[in-house]
């Protein structure tokens, strides 16, 4: 969670209330060789093929209700990365790994991202940004920097962003929190212009004049995540809300990518960062 803070001395009230068990984000590790010992000479099993494994980890995903899973295939078996919104996914994913039958060898790196942060991953995915994997990133996507290298905030400290395009377009940033919440940065009613040249970075948390925002760690504590996209056309207007629910915001930005002119559907660049807020 951040609050707002409208120049370095006058709060903006913002309260939420998260457990802090809920506000952790895991991660699913799984190195598996599953060539365990043979079976018993008598007993000629056919050697399952990488492309079977995958029907069935693929399956599964499909079960999963906000997960973003890439199975591919390797020489010796599957590489399996990408995030689940649970940590009950996690387990049924794990589970379908390991019951996999012996000859196929696995590498699996599975983030649990809760809701929201997994539908706004998906609609990123959606947007044509990479799973939490700057692997296949596209050229004039936007970078992110950021005043914590480590992505770690603890409580107190204040969020810093420099947003750096691509390529021209109008820049939409927001900032999701396991809570719920969505705080726009960009654009919003102290930051109408969203237009941004491909280069020159753009600044968000610096009180360099009396509009700025800052933006002060504040409990509950987890993981959020930092969603920014440049368009052609703009995707909202700068009067809505500056702090509103997840779920409407994120149909309303799912709605917006698709009605999109067909000429401007890929003239979209997005990057997304998961932050880690914590008490000490």
């Amino acid at each position: 969670m951040i609050r707002v803070l409208s120049g370095p001395s006058l709060p903006r009230l913002w309260g939420a209330r998260l457990s802090a068990a809920a506000g952790i984000a895991c991660l699913l590790t799984v190195g598996v060789s599953q060539a365990q010992s043979p079976p018993p000479a008598a007993v000629d099993t056919p050697r399952p093929t990488a492309a079977e494994a995958r029907g069935q980890v693929d399956a599964a995903v499909g079960r999963l209700t906000c997960a973003g899973v890439e199975t591919t295939e390797t020489g010796k078996g599957l590489r399996i990365a990408g995030y689940v919104g649970s940590d009950e996914d996690a387990g049924v994913l794990k589970a379908v790994l390991t019951a996999l039958p012996p000859g196929i060898d696995l590498e699996a790196r599975v983030a649990v991202r809760p809701w929201p942060l997994c539908e706004a991953l998906d609609i990123a995915g959606l947007a044509g940004g990479p799973k939490e994997n700057p692997e296949g990133q596209r050229a004039d996507a936007p970078t992110l920097g950021f005043n914590r290298p480590s992505l770690v905030y603890r409580k107190g400290e204040t969020l810093e962003i420099t947003v750096t395009a691509g390529m021209p377009g109008h820049l939409t940033v927001d900032y999701i929190d396991t809570d719920g919440s969505v705080i726009h940065m960009v654009p919003m009613r102290l930051r109408r212009d969203d237009r941004v040249e491909a280069g020159r970075p753009v600044t968000l948390g610096v009180a360099k004049s009396a509009t700025d925002r800052i933006y002060t760690i504040a409990p509950p504590f987890g993981p959020a995540m930092i969603l920014a996209l440049v368009t052609r056309d703009p995707l909202f207007p700068a009067d809505r809300e500056e702090v509103e629910p997840a779920g409407p915001y994120l149909a309303g930005l799912r709605a917006a990518l698709a009605a999109l002119p067909a000429d401007a559907k890929g003239a979209v660049a997005v990057r997304s960062a998961v932050l880690t807020t914590v008490a000490e």
